[in-house]
């Protein structure tokens, strides 16, 4: 464990070395310690053992002679950074900046959107595609199961006219079924987005 050199600690040292017989595990230290002309401003490392030995050689209490120091913290060296690393790290924000960007101006909406999409933006677009979709999907449900009844009904009735409104009635029925199904799904898909927004919002 080291402390800081002080004023008081170089000049014992100095006078410690000038007596007669000093030990010479800590001769080193102690005459590159006495050839310092000044006190560095950052703090200077000497060795508790150096300290005792001195206090004790000169007659004085340690503690009296640590008057002033402190334990020493060797200043951590600057790490020098790569520059192809920090280049790196350039390029990477550079490419998160473009993509926040995009992502910015993915749902603005241009004046040829405006003509095609008649102004609705595109994450909006998509939810309109969705629902064509299903509109024909539940057409062609209402229409194939209008023509399955309607085959079924020609061996059970030898009316005409029954064997249309039976299948109308499945044709509708499957129709209904399907609207309620998908009203069901598209008021919980709806009621989910809206809290999203309002927990966003809240975060803000």
């Amino acid at each position: 464990m080291d402390l800081r050199l002080t004023q008081s600690i170089k000049d014992s040292i100095k006078r410690a070395l000038e007596q007669p017989n000093f030990f010479e595990k800590f001769k080193e230290e102690a005459e590159k310690i006495s050839k310092l002309e000044t006190i560095p401003d950052e703090s200077y490392p000497v060795s508790t053992d150096l300290v005792e030995y001195v206090a004790k050689r000169l007659g004085i209490h340690f503690h009296e002679m640590i008057i002033g120091s402190g334990l020493y913290f060797a200043p951590k060296e600057a790490v020098v950074q790569d520059p192809k690393f920090l280049a790196y790290l350039d390029k990477l924000r550079t490419e998160q900046q473009e993509r926040n960007y995009n992502k910015m101006v993915s749902g603005v909406i241009t004046s040829e959107d405006q003509k095609f999409n008649l102004g609705i933006k595109p994450d909006e677009l998509k939810e309109v595609k969705s629902h064509i979709a299903t509109i024909f999907n539940i057409l062609f449900s209402m229409a194939a199961v209008y023509v399955a009844v309607y085959k079924v009904s020609q061996s059970i009735f030898s009316d005409l006219g029954l064997q249309v409104l039976a299948a109308l009635a499945g044709s509708f029925f499957i129709g209904t079924v399907e609207v309620i199904l998908y009203s069901k799904y598209a008021y919980t898909a709806t009621s989910q987005k809206k809290k999203s927004k309002n927990r966003k919002i809240a975060t803000l």
